[in-house]
């Protein structure tokens, strides 16, 4: 936030209600943690007071001032927080925000709030969500308003009301007072009036009862003539217009809260109750029951019904550990509304709409017209791919869970019918695909590992494949791969990388440096592809040849060309920023905006290390030519899996799943593999799901983290297994070891290829075989070899560890 300039357009008390509560209030937390913000006023004070009695003119006369204000505003902010409502408000001065924060060039964070919304949107849901979908990113504060705009196809990320939790807080009060409190503005939607009746009921078994009403509005009079026919004038105290700060002092005196709204989405009176430690009864109205779990953190009663209402106040007034009870789990819920757990899903909001691709200029030419013109030649349907990827990402995982189990039932009945090595399968243990009703059907399934599809991979080939493209994996899991690709799966996997370069505001079109080693890319490098490359702005730098005199070249093109985003192996940039820095060549200033790494492990040394060399963040990507693009890091950290694809299980050495976040075998099945179907593919690789969900807000399922290859692991001669790093760490801070590589041959005979800067000293080797025995055994063979360079895989990796026993 530090720095960053925001407008925020929204309404400010008076009157205080719920909206110019929470913009009074936002402004201040945004500004405590350091942004700039400025504030346009949509409900100025008028004058003459004249014209507010005349409808419409008041809204009137306010628009210009507003829309000059707001031209300004707009062009001394980098992002427009805009605070929107139904009816005229949203006319007004909400899609006027939207499409002067558009025609400015700056991120739009559309803040929808009110529970009138599903008759807002049914009265002119076309006009509404034109505007709507003009904003780079729309929030509202209750899963039941994500719901009514989901709707509508417009994909909005939950961000709740913020409670400040300093100035409600609970205080000491004597017990049995029977005080009521309703802190809502005296309109009709509000129904204060079934409240009035309500109360008076309750006076009927508790006469000492009180009821104090915060707020003021045009049903005022019409309450206060209702309250003398029930005879509670000496009982009922309107108290006007309160400003804010004054409120807490009414909760703390308050043994009850009371919401009787007939409409509503997520009521700040209820967070502040909470808060304070009132027990609170609400109508179950709009998004009201998302909010409040009946007899659980609250009760919940129908709306205008005074009976239900009034029995509800008098079971949580008359009984104590109730109260106490209720008033305890609103306490809990009140602290998911402080500004500590709020700021991160705003800020991944507001890095959405700042992080967004450019909507014009040279790279939005390749990215909207050049690029997609070359896949159409190329019969691959990666453009349309991306931009459904592009809203199925923000589904809710229950969503994009019932459409992996749709497609998963698709390819395994395809299977069925045109894959002789499934139909073989299937008839072999007796499977039916059209009983998967779940992707946890999945398990019926054997592992499929590179043995299997080795052996037999002409029937891997659906009967109805149209033409495959041969792939072959390098073998750095230990076993070599030869595999077919159809185009269907091409472009996934072609549509997961783009919609991922677009989370970091890059695109296809922006200029790229490749840093790749596959002989694939190396090998095809025909006169086309080098046009097509000039065409698209990427520059591929091959990772075989890692001379000084190569580096050196590399280091002269990055100059010259100033990549807006580099990509490739983790362990080849690190060698090239190490060149750099013995050259004293700076790179923070090429202008790199990310670094995507991928094909290895990124260890986390190697993240800060380019982080710092080119002042970039490091984006993480997990998969493979085999597996696919199976996630990739969101600017929030989160490994999002591309679930609308791929399908990936955490499997025990037994087969059975393991809990998420415990680490486990990575097993996937790519859903658009029809032509060559990896069906419970073991990847050879090591990791753990997370169970918490991304800042970020999309519904994607998330990776904890990958520990490597099964092949980075070595095993101890008691059969105990380590990761690779307990070797590593031994030698990677010797300032004597320039680079280096092990390699466990057998149980007994571990080797260690190393370049040393001059020498290696007797008391160091001797040292450093000492550390290997203590961690692998002590009568492990520790073998070290000086040489003058380490070979790189045939891909083109530079992998530390090698383990020819932890693959078997």
């Amino acid at each position: 936030m530090n720095g960053l300039r925001i407008a925020l357009v929204g309404p400010l008390p008076p009157p205080a209600g719920g909206i110019a509560n929470q913009t009074v209030q936002l402004a201040a937390l945004l500004r405590e943690d350091g942004a700039e913000v400025e504030l346009v006023q949509v409900n100025p004070p008028w004058r003459p007071v004249w014209a507010a009695r005349v409808r419409g003119m008041r809204a009137a006369l306010r628009l210009p001032p507003y829309l000059w204000q707001l031209w300004r505003a707009a062009g001394r902010a980098q992002l427009l927080h805009v605070m929107a409502n139904s009816g005229w408000s949203w006319h007004l001065q909400a899609a006027p925000a939207i499409w002067m924060g558009r025609l400015r060039g700056k991120g739009v964070v559309l803040n929808y709030r009110g529970g009138e919304a599903p008759a807002f949107l049914a009265g002119g849901a076309t006009l509404v969500c034109f505007s709507l979908r003009r904003a780079h990113a729309v929030i509202v504060p209750s899963a039941y308003l994500a719901r009514v705009f989901g709707e509508y196809g417009i994909s909005a990320q939950i961000v709740p009301n913020i409670v400040n939790l300093q100035r409600f807080h609970p205080a000491h009060k004597p017990p049995g007072q029977a005080r009521i409190l309703i802190a809502r503005h005296l309109e009709a939607l509000y129904d204060h009036a079934t409240a009035l009746r309500a109360f008076a009921l309750v006076r009927k078994h508790l006469p000492h009862a009180q009821l104090t009403i915060c707020g003021d509005g045009p049903e005022r009079p019409h309450l206060q003539r209702l309250a003398e026919a029930l005879q509670l004038q000496s009982a009922v105290h309107f108290a006007g217009k309160t400003d804010n700060a004054a409120m807490p002092a009414h909760y703390q005196q308050a043994d009850l809260a009371l919401n009787p709204s007939l409409a509503d989405n997520m009521p700040n009176s209820v967070l502040e109750a909470w808060a304070s430690g009132v027990p609170v009864v609400s109508t179950n109205v709009g998004g009201v029951p998302d909010l409040i779990h009946d007899d659980t953190n609250g009760v919940l009663v129908p709306p205008a019904d005074a009976d239900a209402m009034a029995r509800a106040m008098l079971a949580v007034l008359t009984d104590t550990s109730t109260a106490r009870r209720l008033a305890s789990a609103g306490l809990a819920a009140a602290q998911r509304c402080a500004w500590t757990r709020i700021a991160p899903l705003l800020k991944a909001q507001y890095r959405r709409a700042l992080k967004r691709p450019p909507q014009a200029g040279y790279t939005a030419l390749v990215s909207a017209l050049l690029f997609p013109l070359h896949e159409w030649f190329k019969r691959h349907r990666s453009p349309a791919l991306r931009r459904q990827m592009e809203a199925t990402q923000w589904w809710p995982r229950a969503r994009l869970e019932a459409l992996q189990t749709e497609r998963l039932r698709a390819l395994l009945l395809h299977a069925s019918e045109h894959v002789a090595y499934y139909r073989q399968l299937y008839a072999r243990i007796g499977f039916d695909a059209t009983r998967v009703h779940d992707v946890r059907d999945l398990r019926c399934l054997p592992i499929l590992r590179k043995s299997h599809i080795n052996d037999h991979r002409d029937d891997f080939c659906a009967d109805d494949a149209g033409r495959l493209q041969r792939f072959t994996t390098g073998g750095s899991s230990g076993e070599p791969l030869i595999f077919f690709l159809g185009k269907e799966r091409i472009s996934a996997d072609v549509a997961a990388k783009w919609r991922a370069t677009r989370w970091w505001g890059v695109d296809i079109g922006d200029r790229e440096a490749v840093m790749w080693g596959s002989p694939i890319e190396l090998h095809a490098q025909d006169l086309w592809r080098a046009r097509r490359d000039r065409v698209m702005r990427s520059d591929l730098l091959p990772a075989f040849d890692l001379s000084p005199a190569r580096l050196d070249d590399y280091l002269h093109r990055l100059q010259k060309q100033r990549p807006a985003m580099l990509f490739g192996y983790p362990s080849v940039m690190c060698l090239l920023v190490q060149h750099a820095q013995m050259r004293q060549i700076a790179l923070d200033r090429l202008g790199v905006r990310v670094v995507f790494v991928t094909a290895e492990r990124l260890y986390e040394d190697q993240r800060s290390l380019l982080t710092r060399a080119f002042g970039a963040p490091v984006a993480n990507g997990y998969g493979g030519r085999d597996a696919g693009f199976i996630a990739h890091e969101c600017p929030e950290g989160g490994m999002h899996i591309t679930a609308e694809d791929v399908i990936v299980e955490i499997l025990d050495a037994a087969g059975e799943p393991v809990p998420p976040g415990e680490n486990g075998a990575i097993v996937i099945t790519h859903l658009a593999s029809r032509d060559f179907p990896l069906i419970r593919y073991a990847t050879g690789d090591v990791g753990a799901l997370d169970p918490e969900p991304c800042p970020c807000g999309r519904g994607l399922p998330l990776l904890q983290r990958v520990e490597g290859r099964v092949t980075d692991f070595v095993v101890a001669r008691d059969g105990t297994v380590m990761h690779g790093l307990a070797l590593i760490y031994i030698l990677r801070d010797l300032p004597q070891v320039r680079a280096f590589k092990i390699i466990q041959e057998t149980i007994d005979c571990t080797r260690v290829l190393l370049v040393s800067v001059a020498g290696l000293p007797p008391s160091l080797r001797l040292s450093i075989i000492t550390q290997f025995r203590a961690r692998l055994g002590q009568a492990v063979d520790v073998v070290i070899e000086e040489v003058t360079a380490i070979p790189a895989e045939a891909s083109g990796k530079h992998r530390y560890v090698v383990s020819k026993v932890a693959s078997h």
